[in-house]
């Protein structure tokens, strides 16, 4: 990428939260319109992306401590799925906004199922799965009880997402370093990874556009892997954050973006789509799948001087 796509290049800041506990390993929830954090451990604050203005929605119900959330994949309805110890909770944040006058009220799906560290829902928001222990509960969003509870993993499963192009397919991470992708008709797995790395795999992506899949560790490789139709998958390219954001000093191409005016040009602008935004310890790393190459490094403020 040129100097000039490079200056180009613009983050602003829309919103800025605080929350009274901590929160890097706790799952919380933004999608387009909204975001949500927990309040006083038990309770949720959801607040407008649109209108920072607006005073938040409070939701409330958990008797535990939330430990996961998670919004929908749809527009409308937009939901947000929530859990602690005690329950799994789904909300209609819209519905809930209409009822100023009363206790906004959610939908138990699921109870005492231990301590749920990751929600998602399916793409047609039917379903949800929940990562408590070793086992992923599959839940309907809709009325209480659990579909299908999966056990594999060696380790405890700390992600799980459903295939964007395959409503049956589900994919779980775990601390054991593998990802295992299930079949829900038969709840089986279909596929199961080599030991990917020394330490737990963290984060899982699915690109429908190529059919691909992407997984990343708590020591900053990051895989990407292709997914055939017959549930097989082929490693496409790995990646080491920290080599990445080396080479990318040693070619001055760092910057600590933070205002601009939005690139112009078309082919600019296409090949963003193919860019990957990958939290870190100390930055946001965008990188270009087509090439694996970083493209820039976003960092925090108060950030260590070592990538």
């Amino acid at each position: 990428m040129s100097d000039h796509h490079a200056k180009a290049m613009m983050m602003i800041e829309k919103l800025s939260l605080t929350c009274d506990r901590r929160l890097s390993h706790l799952q919380v929830a933004c999608c387009h319109s909204y975001c949500g954090l927990p309040l006083h451990g038990k309770d949720m604050l959801i607040y407008n992306n649109m209108d920072t203005e607006r005073k938040p929605l409070l939701l409330t119900g958990h008797h535990c401590e939330i430990s996961a959330m998670t919004f929908g994949k749809g527009n409308r309805p937009i939901l947000l799925c929530s859990a602690s110890a005690d329950y799994i909770i789904v909300w209609d944040i819209e519905l809930c906004q209409r009822k100023t006058q009363d206790v906004a009220t959610g939908t138990v799906i699921g109870s005492f199922l231990g301590e749920v560290v990751h929600l998602s829902f399916c793409f047609s928001d039917e379903r949800v799965a929940a990562c408590s222990g070793a086992a992923v509960h599959v839940l309907s969003s809709k009325r209480h009880g659990v579909i299908s509870t999966l056990r594999s993993h060696l380790g405890p499963v700390l992600a799980a997402e459903f295939c964007p192009w395959n409503k049956d397919l589900l994919v779980t991470i775990s601390e054991d370093r593998t990802f295992k992708m299930w079949d829900l008709k038969t709840e089986a797995v279909c596929y199961q990874s080599f030991v990917l790395s020394a330490s737990p795999l963290l984060s899982l992506l699915f690109i429908e556009e190529k059919k691909h899949l992407i997984t990343g560790s708590k020591d900053g490789q990051v895989w990407c892997f292709s997914l055939s139709e017959s549930h097989t998958c082929q490693l496409v390219t790995k990646m080491d954050l920290q080599k990445l954001g080396k080479r990318h000093e040693v070619r001055g191409g760092t910057l600590n973006h933070q205002a601009g005016e939005p690139p112009t040009d078309p082919s600019h602008r296409e090949r963003q789509l193919r860019w990957l935004c990958i939290g870190s310890s100390d930055g946001l790393y965008v990188v270009d799948l087509d090439t694996s190459e970083l493209v820039t490094v976003l960092y925090f403020k108060g950030r260590p001087l070592e990538v």
